[in-house]
């Protein structure tokens, strides 16, 4: 039986300030580094993998266990301490324990492997037969929709030093075999599982640098549910050396793409909104573009109920070069305005990770990567955001039952138009829903953790912690 919790967080809208305050702490600076949020202790909160380059001839950090908001260096994890990479936790063998992918460099070649839950605070590697490689990207998704998680990978491998972009297929046991997808070959290439369609299963978006074409490149792969992939052409910019997070950004209940990078030497920035699975670049998307490799986060930092954009990396326009770290804040119509009362460390070549690491309700900001001077960063951001004290929306609404097994339910007692939005403790959208009166969401689906579930109006909005034990 799976047992849900909730405790009230109540929001509003505000006038802008500062709200992120670093808590770095003992976290290690590092060069060409990545990072990635994940429960591997199963005590509710998120811990930290984060590893990247010391100097020249060296790599550092690790694994970092959360106690009550403070990550400590596990000693003994048996992962491994690389850069130029990425990295995904995942339950793959279904144990309940989340596992980690990992790919990266070691200095002298790339590793990439499934590394093992044990149980007791330490990996072991699965020897899954991926493509030792980095520089590139790496996730979980459920590919073939059985329900369990396959891997997307792309990179250079370090045998032949090619570039590739392929999917594994799990057998349901954590066993990979290479699946037939012919996907094109991508330098500095971004992967990601995401259902952009709303059809109930997963397509693949991949950009980078086409190495067959020698262009840059971005396209989705749409599934039609019997792993029968077809490229789109969707009218997306051909973009490489930057990110792309996909988000319902205007609220209609579909998800959007925001990506930057470069075409050719100056830094893009676009919004794609959707509409039906047709795509049009917003015109009132004027955000700081960056790329070399730039990172965004698209989540509701500010939890009004809309997505927000953070971007760190060069922006390049004709002879100018900028490093920058910027917070845009969504005013709830898609329209967003930057937010100039925060300072974050800019960095390219690095990662940038969102998520509810103390479990307050609010999305915090992790970085690493390599500042303008080519040293390292490891900046952690507590978000700090104050809480509304209007409880007038929450008030109109009832979710139960708590525990709850296959469906959530939500009454409204004042039967007007909401939305609701649940999420993930790194901001990742699970389920967007428009609602009028009463609702009821299927959350059968959902794997044991915590979640975000956000309720707003045209005026006001509250999130309720979910735990899924």
């Amino acid at each position: 039986m799976k047992k849900m919790t909730f405790l009230f967080l109540l929001t509003g809208f505000w006038a802008f300030g500062q709200n992120f305050v670093d808590v770095t702490g003992s976290l290690p600076q590092l060069t060409f580094g990545f990072s990635a949020f994940g429960d591997y202790d199963g005590d509710g909160d998120l811990d930290l993998y984060y590893t990247g380059q010391l100097n020249a001839n060296s790599n550092g950090g690790g694994l970092y266990l959360n106690f009550n908001g403070t990550f400590s260096l596990v000693t003994n994890s048996g992962l491994p301490i690389l850069n130029t990479g990425a990295a995904d936790w995942g339950d793959v063998d279904g144990d309940g324990d989340m596992d980690l992918v990992i790919m990266g460099y070691d200095n002298s070649v790339g590793v990439t492997d499934v590394y093992i839950n044990n149980g007791n605070g330490t990996f072991s590697a699965s020897n899954t037969g991926l493509l030792d490689s980095y520089m590139g990207d790496v996730v979980f998704g459920d590919y073939d929709n059985d329900g369990d998680l396959d891997i997307a990978l792309t990179g250079v491998e370090t045998t032949n030093w090619t570039f590739f972009s392929k999917v594994y297929v799990n057998d349901g046991n954590g066993n990979y075999t290479e699946s037939s997808l012919n996907l094109p070959p991508m330098n500095y290439g971004k992967i990601k599982f995401i259902d952009f369609d709303n059809d109930n299963d997963m397509d693949i978006t991949l950009a980078g640098w086409n190495d067959t074409t020698n262009n840059p490149y971005t396209k989705v792969w749409q599934n039609d549910g019997s792993q029968n992939f077809t490229e789109l052409n969707l009218g997306f910019p051909q973009l490489w050396l930057g990110d792309f997070e996909w988000g319902d950004v205007d609220g209609d209940g579909d998800l959007d793409f925001v990506i930057t990078g470069t075409s050719n030497q100056d830094s893009e920035a676009h919004l794609m909104l959707n509409n039906n699975n047709t795509f049009t670049d917003d015109p009132h998307f004027n955000i700081t573009a960056a790329h070399r490799v730039a990172n965004i986060e698209l989540v509701d930092f500010d939890i009004n109920g809309s997505l927000d954009v953070f971007i760190t990396g060069v922006n390049v326009s004709g002879s100018n070069e900028d490093l920058i770290a910027k917070l845009y804040e969504n005013n709830g119509s898609g329209i967003f305005v930057e937010n100039t009362n925060e300072s974050f460390a800019a960095v390219q070549y690095g990662d940038a990770d969102a998520a509810d690491y103390d479990n307050d309700g609010k999305i915090d900001l992790f970085l690493t990567g390599t500042d303008a001077n080519f040293f390292g960063v490891g900046k952690l951001y507590h978000n700090e955001h104050p809480n509304s004290i209007k409880e007038e929306l929450a008030k109109n609404f009832t979710i139960y039952p708590n525990p709850a097994h296959d469906v959530l339910n939500i009454d409204n007692q004042e039967q007007f138009d909401y939305k609701v939005q649940i999420t993930d403790l790194t901001g990742k959208s699970i389920l967007n829903q428009n609602g009028e009166g009463n609702i009821h969401i299927n959350v059968s689906n959902l794997p044991t953790g915590m979640y975000l579930v956000k309720i707003s109006n045209h005026k006001d909005s509250f999130v309720k912690k979910l735990i899924i034990k």
